[in-house]
This record gives structure tokens, sequence and C-alpha cells, in this order.
């Protein structure tokens, strides 16, 4: 069985660097930006980008391998997963055709906040065009509910899409 790989850790400057190199100039800005309230981020704003954590998913599914991804909630984090399955895929494409995958190098998005799917979906969009890149991403909305597991209170969305995940991704407050 293999281990998990996990990335090193980078300072400012390089992280900077790495971004500049993805062509992410934007997500370096944004993330000096002042800090917002807590409740201004949840009811009408995303948080900002924070470099170290893009940086340290970006490596954790490269250095890893993964092939289909499942996000619960969007963002940064959305545009950062496409990129890097984007790479895996052009590196890998040939070889993954020998695996028995149903989605290989697709992003499955489910958020709960219409709002918040097109931002990313729009952000998304604006980047790969620009850059003159296709993409595989499959964005779900669903509704989530209330409920009680093990008698504690949990929240459940209502539909889940159809894929078989190697990397699953809780993205939210």
């Amino acid at each position: 069985m293999n281990n998990i790989k996990f990335p090193k850790k980078l300072g400012q400057k390089e992280l900077e660097n790495f971004f500049k190199k993805k062509g992410l100039t934007e997500i370096i800005r944004l993330s000096k930006s002042p800090e917002m309230k807590v409740n201004e981020m949840i009811i009408s704003n995303p948080y900002k980008p924070e470099l170290e954590d893009l940086y340290r998913l970006y490596q954790f599914i490269i250095l890893n391998k993964r092939t289909t991804i499942l996000e619960f909630g969007s963002g940064w984090s959305s545009l950062i997963f496409s990129l890097a399955l984007n790479e895996l895929k052009n590196k890998y494409n040939n070889q993954i055709k020998k695996l028995r995958r149903n989605n290989p190098f697709e992003l499955f998005i489910l958020e709960n906040e219409r709002k918040f799917l097109n931002i990313t979906k729009n952000r998304i969009k604006k980047f790969y065009n620009k850059k003159k890149l296709s993409y595989k991403i499959h964005y779900n909305f669903s509704e989530i509910k209330m409920t009680t597991y093990n008698g504690k209170f949990a929240t459940e969305y209502k539909s889940l899409p159809l894929c078989s995940p190697d990397f699953i991704y809780l993205d939210g407050p």
C-alpha cells in the first residue's frame, strides 16, 4: 500500500512565485486584502484566498495523483483542484486508460448556495478562457437539511452527484 505524500512548506515569496507561474496573480492580490468580519464573509462575500492552503491542496493532488475530486462547497479551491487535475491529465492521460475509472480527471462540485456556485463557475470560466485550456467540471446544486446522526445534529445534502472520487474535500465554514 502506498503512503500518503504531504507537500513541503514554502515561504511567502515561494508561494507567490508558485501562483505567478500558474497565472494566478489575482489570488496573490486578493490574499493580501484586509480581513472581513465573519458575518460579512458568510452572508455576502466569499472568503479571501489563503495561499498556503491553496498550494497545499494543489500539491496534495499532484503528489498523490488523485484523479477524481468531489468537493462539498466551492471557492478558490475549486479553481486550484481543476488546475491540478488538468496537469495530471496532461501527464497521465494515456496511463489512466488502463485503470477502471469512470470519471478520470474530473471535478464534482456540490454547493448549497447558488450565489457561491455561480461565483466559482464564472471565476473558473474566466481563467480557462484566458488560458485557452479545457476542463471537466460538474457543477451541482443541492439543498441541505438538518438531521440527526447518532443523536447529534448534522446537515445532509438532498442529492449527491454520481461519481467515484478518490479525493473528497469539505470546503466551507
